[in-house]
């Protein structure tokens, strides 16, 4: 018999492969459902079955809810540390992304020169400047998403577990939008000061 809900309630065996294997002939354990949802609903249940195998020497009461409840709270703090992790290694890229076009301003000034000489306004060098600072936020969280899924896909398999590779695509998309919005937006800064300099002082810099 399956009990809608429960864990484990998807396992069933015939009788003539539990010979087969050794295993029990007799009951060895008692599956039974709460009258109704909740932490009352298990409380009574477990009070019932108490009341029904009384002292009976070896047995035991496991709720399986609780169990299940232990594992969820497993998983949800795995799932935070990963989001902490992931959390820092977004931060650490949007600091280097911010570092790299602040220096590449300052060693590309005659080169927002000669643009804003020809007749790029100060718009579209700020644009250009932050545009290319998203691109790094791109090639890295394309990278971040090759080389991450089958990591994970290969760990899940080193661990023994046989589950199926299940990709959170809207969490990916979103924390791609993300990635590519910060590093965006860390060039900001170094694309206005570029953006302020005079073509004449710019042109005028030795390279």
């Amino acid at each position: 018999m399956s009990v809608d809900g429960a864990q484990y309630a998807g396992i069933l065996a015939d009788r003539a492969d539990l010979d087969r294997i050794g295993g029990p002939t007799a009951y060895t354990g008692l599956l039974a459902d709460a009258a109704h949802a909740g932490e009352d609903g298990r409380t009574a249940g477990v009070r019932a079955l108490r009341q029904a195998i009384g002292n009976g020497a070896g047995l035991g009461i496991g709720v399986l809810a609780d169990e299940r409840d232990r594992n969820d709270a497993v998983l949800s703090a795995l799932v935070w540390i990963t989001a902490g992790l992931v959390s820092l290694t977004v931060l650490i890229a949007v600091v280097g992304v911010g570092s790299t076009t602040a220096l590449s301003v300052v060693e590309r000034v005659r080169e927002s020169g000669l643009l804003r000489a020809v007749g790029l306004s100060r718009a579209g060098l700020r644009t250009m400047l932050t545009v290319e600072s998203g691109l790094y936020g791109v090639i890295g969280a394309s990278f971040g998403l090759l080389l991450g899924v089958p990591y994970a896909w290969l760990a899940v398999r080193a661990l023994g577990l046989n589950a199926p590779l299940s990709l959170p695509v809207l969490s990916l998309v979103g924390l791609f939008a993300a990635l590519v919005g910060l590093t965006a937006l860390a060039g900001v800064l170094p694309a206005r000061r570029a953006s302020r300099v005079s073509p004449v002082v710019a042109l005028g810099v030795e390279g």
